[in-house]
């Protein structure tokens, strides 16, 4: 839901992203949306997971993916001009906390760099 958050409609935009994610993750989504308005940055494309394991802790869990990001990135929203492409093997972690309802969210999403 990440590479499209941008584009979900501004009055169901936290509802919706909560149903995948808990602060401080949803926080710096949110916040990270707002400035890229502000600049009139958009999102664009698709990224492809990739999940290579998940490690349960006592606090909730750590997924590690190799995502395949080449086919979205970041344009400008009034040219339409693409500003960045993702990469082919982009490493990183999720930490996952469980919801009193059982659900898993993301609660801080971390790049550890180019490179599975």
């Amino acid at each position: 839901m990440l590479d499209r958050a941008d584009s979900l409609p501004a009055e169901s935009r936290k509802q919706q992203l909560a149903t995948v994610m808990a602060d401080p993750q949803l926080s710096r989504v949110l916040q990270r949306i707002d400035k890229m308005k502000s600049q009139h940055i958009a999102t664009y494309g698709h990224i492809v997971v990739h999940v290579k394991r998940v490690q349960l802790t006592t606090s909730g869990a750590t997924l590690y993916d190799c995502q395949d990001s080449r086919d979205s990135g970041l344009l400008n929203s009034a040219t339409g001009k693409k500003l960045s492409r993702g990469v082919s093997h982009g490493n990183t972690k999720a930490l996952m906390v469980k919801g009193s309802d059982g659900q898993w969210r993301v609660s801080k999403f971390i790049t550890i760099g180019d490179g599975c």
